[in-house]
Order: C-alpha cells, then sequence, then structure tokens
C-alpha cells in the first residue's frame, strides 16, 4: 500500500474537473473547426490517461482492489493514452506548420504506423508483460526492451515537430508566424524533461500537471488570438485589417505608398446554394490558405473583410496595381491549383480592386470604398461566371 499516492489521485483529479470545464468551452467561436477538432483530440487522450492513472493510483494505494487482469488492461489504456495525445499533438502542430501542404494518404499512414505499433504492443502486454507486467504483489512494474519502444515513440511525436517548428521560425519572415512557431518548441520543453523526471518523483503526477498547463495556456491563447483573427480562416479579420491599416496610412507617403487590394470570391452563393455551407466553409478555408501563400510571395498582410470578400495590403508597390491584381490573381489560381488533392465539383475565381494611397490624410474607411468601387466593376465583368461550370 501506497499512501502517497492518494494525493498524487487528488492532484489528478482536480486536473480532470479543470480540463472537464476547457472542453466546455471548445467550440468554433473560438477557432476554426479544424485547430477546435484537433485541440479537443488531445484534452479526450489526456483525461483517459488521467482517468486510468488515478485508477491506477488508488489500486496502488488500496483502496481499490483490482484483479491482475483488469489492472493490467487499465495499465495498457494509460499507455495508449499517452501515445495518443503524442500522436495528437504531432497531427495538430503539423498541420499549423503546414497549411498550405496537404500530405498524401501513403503519408498519413506511415506516421499513423507507429501508434498502431505501440498500441498492439500495449495490448498483447497485458499477456506477456512485454512493455510492462503485474508483480506478485500486484505493482505496476515496467518492462525492457519493448517499454522503450513505446518512450521513442512519444518522444518522436514530441520532438519531430519541434525541430520543425525552431526550423520554420526561422525561415518565415512573418513575426506573427515566428511567435507561432517558437510557441511549439517552448512548450514542448517542459513535457519532455518533466517525462523524464517521472520515474524519479513517482509519488508526484508531474507530467500530468504539465499537459495540463500545456492545455491551458494554449486554449487561451486561442481565445487571445480570436481579438485579431477570423475564427473560420485563421487571416486576420475585419477589426484588426481596419487597425493595421490605420497605422498604415498614416505613415504613407509618395514614397511609401500603400496598396489595399479587395478580392471577391465570384459566384459564391451558387456553391453554398448547390452543396451546402459545410462545403462553402470548406471553400472559404482552401481560398484562404491561398491566399496566404500569395500573401507570403508578396510579404502582404492578409485578412477576411467578411463573408466570400478577402483583403491584401502591400507596401511599397513597384508595378501598377493592375498588374500587381493580374499577378495576385495567377498566383491565387496555382495555389489552389497545387492544393486541389481531391477535385472539387466547382472552380474558384476572383474579382479583384484596388485602391493607392500615397499621402497620410487618407481615412480607412475611404480608403476601402475606394477599393471596393473598383472591386464591383470588376466584379461587374465576371457576372457570368459560374463556379459550377467554370
Amino acid at each position: 500500500m501506497n499512501d502517497n499516492l492518494i494525493p498524487y489521485a487528488i492532484t489528478e483529479m482536480f486536473c480532470a474537473a479543470s480540463t472537464v470545464a476547457i472542453l466546455f468551452r471548445l467550440n468554433d467561436t473560438i477557432g476554426s473547426e479544424h485547430e477546435i477538432m484537433e485541440l479537443k483530440r488531445i484534452v479526450y487522450a489526456y483525461l483517459g490517461m488521467l482517468a486510468t492513472d488515478i485508477v491506477y493510483a488508488f489500486n496502488e494505494s488500496g483502496l481499490l482492489t483490482l484483479n491482475p487482469f483488469v489492472y493490467a488492461a487499465n495499465n495498457a489504456a494509460t499507455i495508449t493514452c499517452v501515445t495518443l495525445g503524442c500522436y495528437f499533438w504531432f497531427r495538430y502542430v503539423e498541420d499549423r506548420l503546414r497549411q498550405d501542404a496537404f500530405p498524401k494518404r501513403y503519408a498519413r499512414v506511415l506516421i499513423t504506423i507507429p501508434l498502431v505499433l505501440v498500441i498492439v504492443l500495449d495490448v498483447i502486454s497485458i499477456f506477456t508483460g512485454w512493455i510492462f507486467y503485474i508483480d506478485e504483489n500486484g505493482s505496476y512494474q515496467a518492462s525492457e526492451p519493448f517499454f522503450f519502444v513505446q518512450a521513442v515513440v512519444n518522444y518522436a511525436y514530441l520532438l519531430i515537430p519541434t525541430v520543425e517548428a525552431l526550423w520554420m521560425s526561422r525561415k518565415t519572415k512573418s513575426k506573427t508566424l515566428r511567435r507561432e512557431y517558437l510557441f511549439y518548441p517552448v512548450y514542448m520543453i517542459v513535457p519532455l524533461i518533466c517525462g523524464m523526471l517521472e520515474d524519479e518523483l513517482s509519488n508526484v503526477p508531474i507530467l500530468a500537471l504539465c499537459i495540463f498547463m500545456i492545455i491551458l495556456i494554449y486554449f487561451l491563447s486561442i481565445q487571445s488570438r480570436q481579438v485579431s483573427s477570423d475564427a473560420l480562416t485563421g487571416l486576420n479579420n475585419r477589426r484588426w485589417l481596419r487597425q493595421y491599416l490605420g497605422g498604415k496610412l498614416e505613415t504613407a507617403s509618395v514614397e511609401k505608398p500603400i496598396a489595399l487590394f479587395m478580392i471577391d470570391i465570384n459566384g459564391f452563393g451558387t456553391i453554398n446554394n448547390l452543396y451546402g455551407y459545410i462545403e462553402g466553409d470548406n471553400a472559404l478555408r482552401s481560398f484562404a490558405t491561398a491566399l496566404r501563400m500569395t500573401a507570403t510571395r508578396y510579404n502582404a498582410f492578409a485578412a477576411r473583410f467578411g463573408d466570400d470578400e478577402f483583403c491584401l495590403v502591400i507596401d511599397v508597390p513597384d508595378r501598377s496595381p493592375e498588374e500587381i491584381a493580374y499577378g495576385i490573381e495567377v498566383s491565387l489560381q496555382t495555389a489552389l491549383s497545387v492544393m486541389e488533392v481531391e477535385k472539387k465539383p466547382y472552380t474558384l475565381s476572383v474579382s479583384i480592386g484596388h485602391a493607392i494611397c500615397d499621402h497620410s490624410e487618407a481615412r480607412v474607411d475611404e480608403f476601402i470604398e475606394r477599393a471596393r468601387d473598383v472591386l464591383e466593376e470588376d466584379q461587374a465583368r465576371h457576372r457570368h461566371i459560374d463556379p459550377v461550370s467554370a
């Protein structure tokens, strides 16, 4: 009997209760549907780990008495949930790092193979003791060498995206993206260290506390990002666009003009009417990814203005606005064609309007209206385009 594990279990129960409270707040009003879904999977794996670990603590402390088979199955579930949490974190970070690239099916299968291997070994260990076994005193004990295999898989799922995030933080020119990329390695270092200390301080739920801290901090960071981000597309929102434009227009001059390009998806209502709003949202997300790629090429500020209208703000255009608008349209179509892994029954095309400001007196609303006036002229030329037959 280990009385020291009773406070261990109580601590994890508080972590579980707090995590459930966070889970109820996770919805698509604070982030994109895909982002929230991935975070929920991490939370579910964490709650599974806590539930089974609490059972472990109660059994070791004598408050529960489980037969060896049930106790072994409970420990197998704990190990599986830990690996699932690492796997879902890997998927989430890879998705965030590679928003412009869509992994092939064989790549998704390859990264899932280690997870399946660990789960199979966990289940087999109930009978063979390869990863763990229940000793003659009814206590959990780790085995070698297969326990090492499980640890390697977990650390690989955590370390690979951590290294990639560090590399991409040095590569990107965007300060916003750099901050996000640095977020992942910073908050992965702590659980990596704590996981190593878990065996040395077995009566303290260090790993559980660290994972809860990461979930809490990331939940709060998602909420804070929504002040400036569009929940559906992840682009900057209209509020942040207006604030950004206000600052840019104050410093605009003949030497440093500011260009605003307003972009509208032609016939977008037809997609909603024929295929439903879910597919319409998918189309908007795909377009936002293409716009993000285009913004990187032009070192531009990208935002969703509303519905199917988007904006790019570009400093010091060295060509005529008509040439830049054409380049944006070509870049968008190239990005969309690269992303079309699955053939869609519609084609996305755009109308583009623009405005140039070369003095500091311009007002944000007036500047936007000038770009919209040109956009409406371009829309009139594209009214005959049907995205389904295009």
